[in-house]
């Protein structure tokens, strides 16, 4: 073989096998975040925040009902949605249009109803950042709870 043909050869491989390697990671998901209709699978998933009406994260006993929090006053509520696809800690805020936009479910801690709509256990604690089956909005129709409720 003349060395003008190993060139060749070594100019074919690099795009082929780049091309496999492309193949293979588009066909095992390769960490892409769609699902196959190129919806977003972060902003499909669902998590559960105790808040208050302000969209400040409170602790998690402010919604625990076995704890005695959370009974319906206070001014604590628990918040399922995806949230943007961001993750929130005690004393960071919730932006106003992830607590009551499209997609997210307010909830009384002391209504048992609208937490199992919601996804969430009737009673007891929900730790903040909890996923929640389902996806996004579940209980959305009527899982809801308006203030003072």
């Amino acid at each position: 073989m003349t060395a003008r043909s190993n060139r060749a050869r070594a100019a074919l491989a690099v795009p082929v096998l780049s091309g496999a390697a492309l193949g293979f990671l588009t066909a095992c998901g390769g960490g892409v975040p769609y699902d196959e209709d190129g919806v977003d699978r972060a902003q499909q998933e669902s998590y559960a925040y105790c808040a208050g009406e302000d969209g400040v994260v409170l602790p998690d006993s402010a919604c625990d009902t076995a704890a005695g929090g959370g009974g319906g006053g206070g001014g604590a509520f628990i918040f399922v949605g995806g949230f943007g696809g961001q993750r929130y800690s005690p004393g960071q805020v919730i932006p106003p249009e992830y607590r009551s936009g499209s997609g997210t479910t307010r909830v009384s801690p002391g209504d048992a109803a609208a937490r199992s709509r919601a996804g969430l256990p009737a009673s007891g604690k929900v730790t903040s950042g909890t996923r929640v089956a389902g996806g996004i909005g579940k209980g959305a129709a009527g899982g809801g709870a308006k203030a003072g409720s």
